[in-house]
């Protein structure tokens, strides 16, 4: 258990000493927000999320490049793209 804090507000969180300082460190910086518990009278955090979209997140998505989507679906095959000459036997 360690304990964060940033403008007067402090918090514990179940980390060791190096992860809760960066995590200490984000915070102080907006680039996370942390949920605290509602259930017990202390202040324990029992979340934490992004205060922004990341960029790299952005980029993925403007050019896929015909790969796959941010969640790694596959577009739907066009059977016209791949159009393949028909196999002809001997006899026609």
């Amino acid at each position: 258990m360690s304990h964060i804090a940033r403008n007067g507000a402090a918090a514990y969180i179940g980390l060791p000493e190096r992860e809760a300082m960066k995590l200490q460190d984000l915070w102080q910086r907006d680039e996370v927000g942390v949920q605290l518990s509602v259930e017990v009278n202390a202040p324990v955090v029992v979340g934490i999320y992004p205060m922004r979209i990341a960029r790299f997140v952005l980029d993925q998505t403007a050019s896929l490049n015909g790969h796959a989507g941010p969640n790694g679906a596959h577009s739907a095959l066009d059977p016209a793209d791949d159009a393949l000459e028909p196999i002809l036997d001997d006899a026609g």
